[in-house]
């Protein structure tokens, strides 16, 4: 029961640090428990990125890249069928069904990738 309630409020808390990502960052690197929490909240709405700030092209390349990794294999080889290549960041599977979070697509910052 005590483990519910701190999860709980855990997320209530979180919830209102929705817009303050560099805080959000932070609470990933606590624990287990608070990552799980607050990634749910960081990847909510990834794309909410200005894409004409320094380095946001990296930033928006390395989001699709990761979204891309967490496609099944059958999805990632009917990209490469059409010839769509995009690099994964690594071999490894990620920690997290990242596109599971996801609630926004922007297709125009896809675009601009």
């Amino acid at each position: 029961m005590a483990f519910i309630l701190q999860v709980d409020c855990l997320c209530e808390v979180f919830e209102y640090l929705e817009d303050d990502r560099p805080t959000l960052y932070s609470c990933l690197l606590v624990n287990r428990l608070w990552c799980k929490i607050s990634v749910r909240i960081l990847w909510r709405n990834i794309w909410n990125i200005d894409i004409y700030q320094k380095d946001s092209l990296r930033v928006a390349t390395s989001i699709l890249s990761t979204l891309i990794a967490c496609l099944p294999d059958e999805s990632k080889e009917i990209l490469h069928e059409n010839n769509i290549f995009i690099s994964t960041p690594t071999f490894n599977p990620p920690l997290f069904n990242y596109a599971r979070f996801c609630k926004v697509l922007s297709i125009d910052v896809i675009d601009d990738i």
